[in-house]
């Protein structure tokens, strides 16, 4: 059996939330699936306007995606804009 822990589980808030999304994307464009999966976060086009308020110059590109069937969804790729990837570590505190 498994002993008891004391240890509060880590809380995956909103800050961090954003930090992992703007660590994703520093690495190169991703969908709204992508960024649930990569960096845990259950609403990725909430914390992607928050960071854009926040001015991060994120776009977001459109793509078609054919599905197993063979229609055709439009979906969105979220590109962070920026010449230098270490102006992702700009404004985290934010």
């Amino acid at each position: 059996m498994d002993k008891p822990t004391n240890t509060p589980p880590r809380y995956n808030d909103t800050k961090g939330q954003r930090l992992a999304i703007m660590n994703r994307l520093a690495s190169g464009p991703a969908t709204m699936e992508q960024l649930f999966t990569d960096c845990n976060a259950p609403d990725p086009r909430k914390r992607v306007s928050e960071l854009r308020r926040h001015g991060h110059p994120i776009k977001t590109n459109k793509t078609d995606r054919t599905n197993p069937d063979g229609s055709v969804n439009r979906a969105g790729v979220y590109v962070l804009d920026v010449t230098d990837n270490r102006q992702c570590e700009l404004n985290f505190n934010q």
